[in-house]
């Protein structure tokens, strides 16, 4: 059932939604005794203990939500010092163990450096030496097939001219063999 905003208003109160003047269902008309209503409120409140029992030095820490609570003893006995020591003693070794491990690694390419700077002068050294006794050997064979062709060449003009001398000698025998075969020729008739 849809109440009315005067009807909210008399429950807001306490009272009921509908007046006893008006005839709701308890109303007596003729009643001429007076009604009371009584309002109790309950309120609860919650304590919440944050103390710290930091005994003999110490520290304490809690959280409630979004807020932090923490406490510390000025009698901690050196503890929060010491952790600090040990922290900084612990970056300290990590920054000299990355130092050493970085100079180790830059020792290594240095070294690996210096080593093919080496093999490669040996490499050229020893390719160079190489294309010398090649350009060597090169030359001998040149020097070599230069003195067969010289010879070759001499040996071929002196066979040609004793050819030429024998050729002319055949011409002259040949000749000679014509005349006579002529003469013969000549005598048989």
């Amino acid at each position: 059932m849809i109440k009315r905003p005067e009807q909210i208003r008399l429950l807001s109160m306490g009272l009921p939604d509908k007046p006893l003047n008006v005839g709701g269902p308890e109303a007596k008309r003729n009643d001429n005794t007076q009604s009371s209503t009584n309002t109790t409120t309950n309120t609860t409140t919650n304590v919440i203990d944050r103390r710290f029992v930091n005994d003999g030095g110490g520290a304490g820490v809690a959280g409630d939500n979004n807020v932090t609570y923490n406490s510390v003893s000025s009698t901690d006995l050196g503890a929060i010092a010491g952790a600090m020591d040990l922290g900084k003693t612990s970056l300290q070794l990590g920054h000299d163990d990355m130092n050493a491990a970085v100079g180790l690694a830059g020792q290594t390419f240095q070294q690996a450096v210096t080593s093919n700077e080496d093999m490669f002068k040996l490499n050229a050294g020893n390719m160079m030496d190489g294309f010398s006794k090649l350009m060597a050997a090169s030359q001998s064979v040149m020097d070599t097939a230069k003195a067969v062709n010289q010879t070759a060449t001499a040996d071929v003009q002196q066979a040609y001219q004793s050819a030429q001398e024998m050729s002319s000698g055949s011409k002259f025998l040949v000749a000679g063999g014509l005349v006579i075969a002529g003469i013969v020729a000549l005598q048989r008739k």
